[in-house]
Protein backbone atom coordinates (compact mmCIF):
# COMPACT_ATOMS: atom_id res chain seq x y z
CA UNK A 1 0.00 0.00 0.00
CA UNK A 2 2.80 2.45 0.88
CA UNK A 3 4.53 1.68 -2.42
CA UNK A 4 1.39 2.59 -4.37
CA UNK A 5 0.96 5.83 -2.40
CA UNK A 6 4.63 6.73 -2.94
CA UNK A 7 4.27 6.09 -6.67
CA UNK A 8 1.23 8.38 -6.88
CA UNK A 9 3.11 11.17 -5.09
CA UNK A 10 6.13 10.69 -7.37
CA UNK A 11 3.92 10.93 -10.48
CA UNK A 12 2.27 14.11 -9.15
CA UNK A 13 5.65 15.72 -8.40
CA UNK A 14 6.97 14.82 -11.85
CA UNK A 15 3.85 16.19 -13.55
CA UNK A 16 4.10 19.48 -11.63
CA UNK A 17 7.77 19.88 -12.60
CA UNK A 18 6.86 19.56 -16.30
CA UNK A 19 4.84 22.77 -16.09
CA UNK A 20 7.40 24.94 -14.35
CA UNK A 21 6.76 26.84 -11.13
CA UNK A 22 3.12 26.78 -10.03
CA UNK A 23 1.90 25.63 -13.43
CA UNK A 24 3.43 28.52 -15.38
CA UNK A 25 4.30 28.02 -19.06
CA UNK A 26 5.84 30.69 -21.26
CA UNK A 27 5.94 30.81 -25.06
CA UNK A 28 7.22 33.33 -27.61
CA UNK A 29 5.98 34.17 -31.08
CA UNK A 30 7.06 36.57 -33.81
CA UNK A 31 3.40 37.48 -34.44
CA UNK A 32 2.38 40.99 -33.35
CA UNK A 33 -0.11 41.27 -30.51
CA UNK A 34 -3.09 42.11 -32.75
CA UNK A 35 -2.45 39.04 -34.92
CA UNK A 36 -2.42 36.87 -31.78
CA UNK A 37 -5.85 38.19 -30.82
CA UNK A 38 -7.15 37.65 -34.35
CA UNK A 39 -5.91 34.07 -34.44
CA UNK A 40 -7.43 33.26 -31.06
CA UNK A 41 -10.76 34.54 -32.42
CA UNK A 42 -10.57 32.06 -35.33
CA UNK A 43 -11.76 28.59 -34.38
CA UNK A 44 -11.20 25.54 -36.57
CA UNK A 45 -12.16 21.87 -36.47
CA UNK A 46 -8.41 21.18 -36.72
CA UNK A 47 -7.66 22.89 -33.39
CA UNK A 48 -6.06 20.58 -30.82
CA UNK A 49 -8.62 21.74 -28.24
CA UNK A 50 -12.06 23.28 -28.35
CA UNK A 51 -11.54 26.52 -26.45
CA UNK A 52 -12.99 29.77 -25.23
CA UNK A 53 -10.86 32.84 -24.57
CA UNK A 54 -12.55 35.53 -22.46
CA UNK A 55 -11.17 38.91 -21.30
CA UNK A 56 -11.04 39.38 -17.53
CA UNK A 57 -11.36 42.62 -15.54
CA UNK A 58 -7.62 42.71 -14.78
CA UNK A 59 -6.74 42.86 -18.49
CA UNK A 60 -5.73 39.21 -18.67
CA UNK A 61 -7.71 36.45 -20.32
CA UNK A 62 -9.30 33.24 -19.13
CA UNK A 63 -8.50 30.40 -21.50
CA UNK A 64 -10.84 27.42 -21.16
CA UNK A 65 -9.51 24.37 -23.04
CA UNK A 66 -11.69 21.32 -23.67
CA UNK A 67 -10.56 18.01 -25.08
CA UNK A 68 -13.46 15.91 -26.36
CA UNK A 69 -12.74 12.21 -26.10
CA UNK A 70 -14.78 9.51 -27.83
CA UNK A 71 -16.84 7.52 -25.30
CA UNK A 72 -15.34 9.45 -22.37
CA UNK A 73 -16.16 12.58 -20.47
CA UNK A 74 -14.49 15.72 -21.92
CA UNK A 75 -11.45 17.10 -20.10
CA UNK A 76 -11.64 20.80 -19.21
CA UNK A 77 -8.78 22.98 -18.02
CA UNK A 78 -8.66 26.66 -17.09
CA UNK A 79 -5.63 28.89 -17.60
CA UNK A 80 -4.91 32.56 -17.20
CA UNK A 81 -3.54 33.78 -20.52
CA UNK A 82 -1.31 36.83 -20.78
CA UNK A 83 -0.01 38.33 -24.02
CA UNK A 84 2.83 40.82 -23.62
CA UNK A 85 4.01 42.78 -26.67
CA UNK A 86 7.64 43.38 -27.48
CA UNK A 87 10.16 42.37 -30.11
CA UNK A 88 8.46 39.02 -29.73
CA UNK A 89 5.03 38.56 -28.18
CA UNK A 90 5.35 36.67 -24.89
CA UNK A 91 2.47 34.25 -24.27
CA UNK A 92 2.15 33.18 -20.64
CA UNK A 93 -0.20 30.45 -19.43
CA UNK A 94 -0.82 30.05 -15.72
CA UNK A 95 -2.67 26.90 -14.72
CA UNK A 96 -5.77 27.59 -12.61
CA UNK A 97 -7.50 24.22 -12.27
CA UNK A 98 -9.06 21.28 -14.00
CA UNK A 99 -12.86 21.37 -14.23
CA UNK A 100 -13.17 18.49 -11.78
CA UNK A 101 -11.07 20.29 -9.21
CA UNK A 102 -7.74 18.60 -9.90
CA UNK A 103 -4.85 20.78 -8.83
CA UNK A 104 -2.61 19.45 -11.61
CA UNK A 105 -2.99 19.87 -15.37
CA UNK A 106 -4.15 16.66 -17.04
CA UNK A 107 -2.98 17.66 -20.51
CA UNK A 108 0.64 16.79 -21.24
CA UNK A 109 2.89 19.78 -22.04
CA UNK A 110 3.29 18.50 -25.61
CA UNK A 111 -0.44 19.14 -26.25
CA UNK A 112 -0.15 22.75 -25.07
CA UNK A 113 2.95 23.14 -27.22
CA UNK A 114 1.09 21.82 -30.25
CA UNK A 115 -1.92 24.06 -29.60
CA UNK A 116 0.13 27.25 -29.24
CA UNK A 117 2.32 26.39 -32.22
CA UNK A 118 -0.82 25.82 -34.29
CA UNK A 119 -2.69 28.94 -33.12
CA UNK A 120 0.10 31.48 -32.58
CA UNK A 121 3.26 29.96 -34.06
CA UNK A 122 4.59 30.15 -30.49
CA UNK A 123 7.44 28.08 -29.06
CA UNK A 124 7.92 27.19 -25.38
CA UNK A 125 10.61 29.06 -23.48
CA UNK A 126 9.63 27.92 -19.93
Amino acid sequence: MNAVFSMIILIAVNRRSQYGPAGLSEFRTDLPLDDCFDRLDQHSEDDVFAYECRRENDGGFLLHLTLHQPTKQPLDTLYTLRLDPGRQTVVTLIFIREAFGYQEPLFPPAMLDEFLLQKLEAHRTK
